[in-house]
């Protein structure tokens, strides 16, 4: 009878999914079609793949040579076909995430996975035609699943698509994963290689200028911008980016992250540890969109899995209400606007930023409460 009321409760979250989030939906999919024109482009003239808009945008291809090469099927299928398979091997993606961070009843699984949609990055990834959890999934699996003999190879190819995975491989240097850094490495080369060799042109011009042009994403001020240096534009009202003091606060990050990490991965607990990377990849991008965020399932999965009870359900519902209701999206916005917030306003605006500070405020103190507790035992057995 038990089983049967997860089922119903189950269902009852499907259905409430199902209800409001067509009424979050937003976007068209419009990174979709950008990523179609890229393998469009490809098929047609090569040596364009950057001079491109999609109509009536001026949004350009952006992403490496590789990618665009992956995109090719969904360019040679009619849209409406090219959109549902998207949508659908991106929901698949989801259930991965969830299965990998955390073991559950199929009831439970389901809720879970429903309710997750409603997270403002899930939806935004959803809306935009993304390929956030894609990634999110393949690279979880490289670092978790330690029983395929290629581990790493996931990682260089991810990164050969979107070059915010190439954080991932500090994780494996810092971890002394050789092996899976000489997987990584290697699918990482292919896949510029293989750009080089469907469009030489595009790939050089793509490796020599273009890879360090933060212009061509959008305005570093926009409030979907969540990272460090889009927060010190807001703040500093520089729309040059953050400056030295981005730099300085990127190397700290950095530093400090990956330090943590190690310390994470000696403790045993995986997940953290590759969450964490996630997270230092968002804050040290000199730009990471709200939809880059879904690192937040992850990250919030590890915090839960080492804070006691009533801690555990007090940060659950505070996590999920910042990225459900996604507080970023309350002050103005659009145009600039962000550079004219005040106090209260640069607090909302940068929630995602806040809530993940204090993840790792409360990592960091468990992770320490557990060296102390294993120092303390292995003193006694002596």
């Amino acid at each position: 009878m038990r089983g049967n009321w997860r089922w119903v409760a189950a269902m009852v979250v499907c259905v409430a999914a199902c209800i409001v989030l067509p009424l979050l939906w937003r976007h068209a999919m419009v990174d979709l079609k950008v990523y179609r024109l890229g393998g469009s482009t490809l098929l047609d003239n090569a040596k364009a793949l950057y001079d491109v808009r999609l109509a009536g945008t001026p949004l350009p291809f952006t992403y490496p040579p590789f990618a665009a090469v992956v995109m090719v099927p969904f360019a040679l299928v009619p849209w409406p076909a090219a959109a549902v398979g998207w949508t659908a091997i991106t929901l698949v993606a989801l259930v991965a995430v969830w299965r990998l961070c955390v073991s559950l009843p199929s009831a439970a699984m389901l809720g879970v996975v429903a309710a997750s949609l409603l997270l403002e990055p899930v939806r935004e990834t959803l809306g935009f035609g993304q390929i956030n959890l894609m990634l999110c999934a393949l690279i979880l699996y490289d670092v978790l699943n330690t029983k395929h003999s290629r581990r790493g190879i996931w990682i260089g190819i991810a990164a050969g698509i979107k070059l915010t995975p190439l954080v991932f491989f500090g994780l494996l240097v810092v971890t002394r994963q050789w092996k899976a850094l000489a997987y990584a490495t290697a699918g990482f080369a292919a896949t510029v290689l293989i750009g080089f060799a469907v469009t030489p042109r595009a790939a050089a011009t793509y490796w020599t200028s273009l890879v360090s042009d933060a212009t061509r994403v959008g305005g570093l001020a926009f409030s979907s911008n969540q990272s460090w240096n889009g927060f010190l534009v807001r703040v500093q009202g520089d729309l040059d980016g953050g400056g030295p003091v981005w730099l300085v606060l990127v190397a700290l990050t950095a530093l400090a992250g990956l330090y943590f990490c190690r310390i994470l991965w000696d403790q045993g607990d995986r997940l953290a540890a590759v969450s964490v990377c996630g997270l230092l990849g968002l804050l040290c991008s000199p730009v990471s969109w709200s939809h880059h965020w879904v690192w937040c399932i992850p990250l919030g999965v590890a915090v839960l899995q080492r804070l006691p009870g009533r801690l555990k359900v007090a940060f659950g519902i505070l996590w999920c209400t910042v990225f459900a209701a996604a507080p970023i999206w309350w002050p103005p916005n659009h145009e600039n606007r962000e550079l004219e917030w005040t106090f209260s306003e640069q607090l909302a605006g940068n929630a995602y930023l806040i809530a993940a500070t204090l993840a790792v405020v409360a990592l960091v103190t468990y992770s320490v409460k557990s060296s102390r507790h294993a120092v303390t035992s292995s003193c006694q057995s002596v």
